[in-house]
């Protein structure tokens, strides 16, 4: 076909007509944005980096087959990242999502749990957030109803794409900021970022997710005071409705 597939390593196997193939491994950098707008037609199947990725070179809205809770399918922005500084690119919202169960049936147990943290750090973010609205609080407690009673992984991706639809209306705030560094700073992954603090800063905002998602079983040694010092230069961490400063973040975490 003359789209272009843009997938991982993973994913490709599931949609094999394509002859025009660009495999992803990782986030975006900058060194994307010299290729913003380059493909007329483009279709993802993968997670929030591979989607990410399609966005930003697309001339059009895409077609996306979503792998993960990531929410990049609901959006209207994208991932990159300037050495360890996180940055976002204004994009067009896929114009067709499809969700089919065969792709996401085994995913691996961890990227279960690294994206459950995903999707859930898009809620509280947004149910927490100085813009959420009626609309996005709906979507919040319908995502976090779907994974609540989850009979499998097309339940958690759905919920994924809800969560999306919140974080449009509202951004994100306080839990992807303190992510940020570690990702960009020590090399973790994304969702795993989140778990790290997911626990303690649902108790700050109290609002009690331990009976959807596993525990932090992750043995990392980060600079806490580094993090906190890293995520307070992200403008949107004070976007939360909960006055945020360093020694807040201080008691939250230490």
């Amino acid at each position: 076909m003359s789209a272009l597939l843009v997938c991982s390593k993973s994913t490709r196997e599931f949609l094999p007509k394509y002859d025009r193939v660009r495999m992803v491994s990782s986030a975006p950098t900058k060194d994307i944005l010299s290729e913003v707008s380059e493909e007329e037609d483009v279709v993802a199947i993968g997670g929030g980096a591979v989607i990410d990725t399609a966005k930003i070179i697309s001339k059009n809205s895409i077609h996306c087959y979503p792998t993960t809770a990531a929410g990049s399918s609901a959006t209207s922005w994208s991932v990159y990242w300037d050495g360890s500084k996180k940055c976002s690119l204004k994009r067009m919202i896929p114009y067709q999502i499809s969700f089919i169960p065969e792709f996401i049936k085994n995913l691996p147990h961890e990227i279960v749990v690294e994206t459950t943290y995903d999707v859930v750090s898009h809620c509280l973010d947004s149910l927490y957030s100085k813009n959420s609205t009626k609309k996005s609080i709906s979507h919040c407690n319908y995502a976090l109803e779907f994974l609540r009673n989850k009979k499998d992984n097309l339940d958690l991706i759905q919920a994924g794409h809800i969560a999306g639809k919140a974080i449009e209306i509202t951004g994100t705030n306080l839990l992807h900021s303190l992510s940020y560094p570690l990702t960009g700073h020590y090399g973790i992954p994304h969702g795993v970022a989140l778990g790290y603090f997911l626990l303690k800063i649902s108790k700050f905002m109290n609002y009690d997710v331990s009976d959807i998602i596993e525990d932090f079983n992750y043995d990392l040694d980060v600079d806490i005071d580094f993090v906190i010092d890293e995520a307070l230069t992200y403008d949107k961490i004070h976007d939360t409705n909960k006055v945020i400063n360093k020694k807040i973040l201080k008691g939250i975490l230490k």
